[in-house]
Formats: C-alpha cells, sequence, structure tokens
C-alpha cells in the first residue's frame, strides 16, 4: 500500500478539485493511503471526501497583489508541513502548477513528486516560469488533462502522459437517464457556468443575452463559482437584460443541465486558454450541443458542426446568428445532442481510474 499526499491550494467547485475529488476516490479504492492537504480559504467538491485533510493557511483578496503576498505566504507553510508530514518513499501529487512548496518539500524529503496540470493561463509571467524550474527540478512525473495542454507546457526531460478528465458515475447515470429537450416551458435555455471573471466571458454572455432580449423564446442561465455577495458586488450599477438569470456556486450542477437547450464556453482566446473544459464534457454527457472556444482542450471534445461549434467569443454576431439558428432547428440541435452522447460516453470514470492509477503504479 502506498501513502499519497495531495495538495491542493483553494477548494471551490470548479474542475481542477472535481478531477482531484475523482483522483483521490479512484486510488482510495485501489487501496492507498490517502491524505489531502488543502489551503484553509474556500469550500467547495473536496468536502466530500472521506479521507484524513490537512489545511494550510491561504486566503484569496480582492488586491492582486495581496493575494499574491498571500499565495507566498501559504507556501511557505505548506512546505514546512509537508517538510514534518512526507515521509521517503512516499508519493505527492501536486495538483495544478501552483503549490510549489509542496514539490520543494517532498523533494528535500526524498518522495516522489507528481504534478497533475490543468492551466496554461499563469500571470505574473515570473511566477509561471518559475512554477516551471519547480516542475522541471523535482517532478517524477507530469500528467496533462489533454494533448494540447501537454504539447504547450510540457517540461525537457520530465516523463508526461495525458489522461483525459472522467465524469463521475453517479453524474453520467444522472446525464443518462435525462433525455435531451430543445425547449423547456416553451423557451430555449442557453447555459453557462463559468468562474466570476472577465476573461471567462462573464461580459461576453450577458451581451449575448441582452442582443437577443426581444426573443421571447430565448432564456440566459449564467451559474458563476462565487458566493451570492460576489455575484452582486460584480453586477452592481448594471442594467442586466430580464431574460438573464444569475446564480451563485452550487455543488448540484446537473439541474441546471437537466433544464439547457445549449451550453457555451465563452473562454477568451487571448487571455485565458480552456485546457479541457469539464463543463463542456458534462454538458455532452446530457447530449447537450455546445459552442467553444476554438483552441485549446475543447477542441478535442467538440468538432466544429459535430458535437456542437467552434466560435471565438469575441466573434459577437457569429454568436447571436449561432444561438439563434439552434433555437429554430430543434432538427438539427438533435442531431448534435447524439453525437455529444456519443462522444462523452468516450470518458468514462472506469478509463480515468484506470489511467490514474497506472500513474503511479508506474512510479
Amino acid at each position: 500500500m502506498k501513502t499519497l499526499h495531495f495538495v491542493h491550494l483553494l477548494n471551490d467547485y470548479s474542475g481542477s478539485p472535481r478531477v482531484l475529488n475523482q483522483t483521490i476516490t479512484a486510488l482510495q479504492q485501489h487501496g492507498d493511503d490517502c491524505i489531502l492537504h488543502v489551503g484553509s480559504s474556500g469550500h467547495g467538491v473536496l468536502d466530500e471526501l472521506q479521507v484524513r485533510t490537512c489545511k494550510f493557511a491561504y486566503k484569496r483578496f480582492d488586491n492582486r497583489w495581496l493575494t499574491l503576498l498571500a499565495y507566498a505566504v501559504s507556501q511557505l507553510a505548506l512546505f514546512f508541513s509537508l517538510l514534518r508530514q512526507v515521509q521517503p518513499g512516499s508519493i505527492v501529487l501536486v495538483n495544478t502548477m501552483l503549490p510549489f512548496g509542496a514539490a520543494l518539500a517532498a523533494r528535500l524529503r526524498g518522495a516522489k513528486v507528481v504534478y497533475h496540470v490543468h492551466e496554461t493561463s499563469i500571470r505574473p509571467a515570473l511566477l509561471k516560469a518559475f512554477l516551471r524550474r519547480v516542475i522541471a527540478g523535482c517532478a517524477s512525473k507530469v500528467v496533462y488533462v489533454s494533448k494540447y495542454l501537454q504539447v504547450k507546457e510540457g517540461v525537457a526531460g520530465v516523463p508526461a502522459v495525458t489522461v483525459y478528465n472522467g465524469l463521475a458515475e453517479s453524474f453520467q447515470q444522472q446525464a443518462r437517464a435525462t433525455p435531451y429537450q430543445h425547449l423547456h416551458d416553451g423557451r430555449f435555455n442557453v447555459l453557462m457556468l463559468a468562474s466570476l471573471k472577465g476573461y471567462k466571458g462573464v461580459d461576453e454572455f450577458v451581451a449575448l443575452a441582452t442582443a437577443l432580449a426581444s426573443d421571447p423564446m430565448l432564456k440566459f442561465t449564467l451559474v458563476l463559482n462565487a458566493s451570492p455577495q460576489e455575484v452582486e458586488a460584480y453586477f452592481a450599477g448594471r442594467m442586466l437584460p430580464q431574460n438573464l438569470m444569475l446564480c451563485p456556486a452550487s455543488a448540484e450542477v446537473a439541474k441546471f443541465y437537466r433544464n439547457a437547450s445549449l451550453v457555451l464556453n465563452l473562454s477568451h482566446v487571448d487571455g485565458w486558454v480552456e485546457t479541457f473544459g469539464l463543463t463542456i464534457l458534462e454538458a455532452m454527457a446530457f447530449g447537450i450541443p455546445t459552442i467553444v472556444p476554438p483552441v485549446g482542450g475543447p477542441v478535442e471534445l467538440v468538432s466544429d458542426g459535430v458535437e456542437g461549434y467552434q466560435i471565438d467569443s469575441k466573434s459577437h454576431e457569429q454568436l447571436v446568428r449561432t444561438v439563434t439558428q439552434l433555437s429554430q432547428d430543434p432538427q438539427l440541435c438533435h442531431a448534435l445532442s447524439e453525437r455529444a452522447r456519443n462522444k462523452a460516453s468516450e470518458f468514462s470514470t472506469a478509463n480515468f481510474q484506470k489511467n490514474i492509477v497506472m500513474v503511479f503504479d508506474d512510479l
């Protein structure tokens, strides 16, 4: 039985902690001893795990420089915490590039380090360069969530493997049991789930809803990975169209997919390249057509015109035309739906668990 330490900075409902949840679950089922180290700020999917958990100090601020300072302090705390707890011969999985303190401590203690890399858009550039140097100096292996990311962020001399994210079996069961509907209560419901960041396309989604506000058939739902207070503060003083519904973070995302006709991902291609797109895969499992960015990991999920469409979030008029067309063409939507569901079936829990366990068996 291996002793595995898993390290993550911020627990919320975004993609990277959800994948970590699946990783820990798979390795617990494999019989390994799992210990989770997570930042003290935030609540999310990692709270659902039945695993020994150690928390290190971390807090995010509205001011980016305060957040950067808090991040640096958190890594110092994490470094000394793992220096005490990690034993030679154990394995430390660092989830995302950010928790570098864990990698440094593990290397000093003679433990093996595995990175699970989900991201490419890290600022400032000096921080990203430093994090890549830590990976080069500490990692025994790097797991990437897409082939795009492995090519983009590969580190010379460090063995690498792509393991596509999978969907939890319970989620897949809900998705399989839900037939696709073009209209819900007589309306075409356009859904987007995203972090509350400009580069995630939040403003473009609002602009799209505004442009189509005169069409009574269209409804827009924006689910944001943020608290009600953060959502209210972001949109304070702004005029929002009546066809737009805002929702804060929710642990139960399936209810949104069940009522969706179309799912969008409008991340900026020049500011935040999606490296996989877990919400895209979730939507496809429900048989929902999607519109995704034309770069990054999403193009490994959605072929243009097959399971959905690849459209740059800055192409406002093209988005308006495509959403309008889909809202008026149920036959097209059902064809896209069938192909999306078939594609999503390739990303099963069983495949993910088999591949992630092999990563650690090979060490």
